[in-house]
């Protein structure tokens, strides 16, 4: 019996002694003067014994154990000794001894041992090796799925024009006397007429607007030429329907190309010219050239005729004349019209058909697979 327990307290004392003797693991002298990292491998009930002495320099700025993939296991800030730290590893693994050294350069000695748990892991390879790992993480979402089509019945009201009408708006019709600057000094052989458009107008069914407007100039005795362009406007086969429109109506609306004036072998001529600002007629009016930046048109004769339909339909325009005869007087008549265009419209309502897409909610899910790499223990 006293054989016995002596074997028994023998062999607990050989247990102990065997549990506490560290095996070491590194020991090793090194200059750093940044970060340096070491890694190892540790068996489950292993005890990490860390010593650490800086033997040149005051101190590191930091020390950490890591156990990997992140999990801090003992950290020291400005450490310039480290004796006997103990590590309890519950698990096999890889761990990171992490030593900063900071600014300057630092000599160190670190040395790290184990103290396994029994005799099985005595012999526990403490080196490590990379290991492919793959994650899947699974996204849940949600799509539309086509399952069909509907009919849908719905009412467009449209506006449609029930009808079109033409008219013409004298603008301006009158003589100008103007005088010739050689017969009295302060006499002014320079004048202007000032045109004013129509504004163009809408409401809920019904529109007027401005579709052009256009003028004739005529020198001396106005009346017989403007019977003759009378007559030839009345003649002219008009596709215009319902519409009475004079000379320079039918000029606009392109019923005849031009309308008749004097011969200038008959009559004395007129400078004129059409422009927009009305600051540039008063420098006209004070002395300054007819035709300016603002100028439109411009001509010297017995007479004129045109219109404006591609643009210049709205606002105020001058037609300045000008008399450079040096002994005679001249009368110029001028006249002015617009044409103007009412169009009147009606709601419809249409019944109309239209193809709607039917679709449900669908619920997937959507894998995706990465890989990335790892420290793992060799064994």
């Amino acid at each position: 019996m006293k054989k016995i327990r002596f074997f028994i307290i023998l062999y607990l004392l050989t247990v102990d002694a065997f549990s506490q003797t560290p095996i070491v693991v590194a020991d090793m002298i090194f200059k750093s003067s940044g970060l340096e990292e070491f890694y190892y491998s540790f068996a489950e009930g292993d005890i990490i014994v860390v010593d650490l002495e800086v033997i040149k320099g005051k101190n590191i700025k930091s020390f950490e154990v890591i156990e990997l993939p992140s999990s801090m296991k003992f950290s020291s800030f400005k450490p310039s000794s480290i004796s006997q730290k103990q590590i309890n590893v519950t698990a096999k693994g890889v761990y990171s001894f992490r030593l900063d050294a900071g600014i300057g350069g630092k000599v160190c000695n670190l040395k790290i041992s184990r103290i396994p748990k029994d005799q099985s892991t005595e012999r526990f390879n403490t080196g490590w090796k990379w290991e492919v790992l793959y994650d899947t993480t699974y996204t849940h979402y949600q799509e539309d799925s086509l399952i069909g089509y509907d009919t849908m019945y719905y009412v467009e009201t449209v506006k449609e024009i029930t009808s079109k009408e033409l008219s013409e708006v004298i603008l301006e019709e009158k003589t100008e006397e103007i005088r010739s600057y050689g017969i009295i000094s302060h006499d002014n052989p320079r004048t202007f007429v000032e045109i004013i458009l129509p504004q163009n107008q809408s409401g809920n069914n019904w529109e007027k607007k401005v579709v052009g407007w256009g003028y004739w100039l005529c020198v001396g005795n106005s009346k017989g030429f403007w019977s003759r362009n009378k007559e030839m406007v009345s003649k002219s086969a008009s596709s215009i329907a319902d519409a009475t429109l004079g000379p320079i109506g039918a000029l606009i609306a392109g019923e005849v190309s031009s309308l008749a004036i004097p011969d200038a072998s008959s009559v004395d001529n007129v400078r004129w010219s059409i422009v927009r600002n009305g600051q540039e007629v008063q420098a006209f009016m004070n002395g300054g050239a007819i035709c300016t930046s603002s100028c439109l048109r411009s001509g010297n004769g017995p007479g004129a005729s045109g219109s404006f339909v591609d643009g210049y339909k709205q606002g105020r325009y001058y037609i300045c004349l000008y008399n450079d005869n040096t002994h005679d007087r001249i009368n110029v008549t001028v006249k002015v019209s617009a044409l103007m265009e009412t169009i009147t419209y009606q709601d419809v309502d249409y019944q109309r058909t239209k193809i709607v897409p039917k679709h449900v909610k669908v619920y997937k899910v959507r894998s995706n697979a990465s890989s990335y790499k790892m420290r793992v223990p060799v064994e």
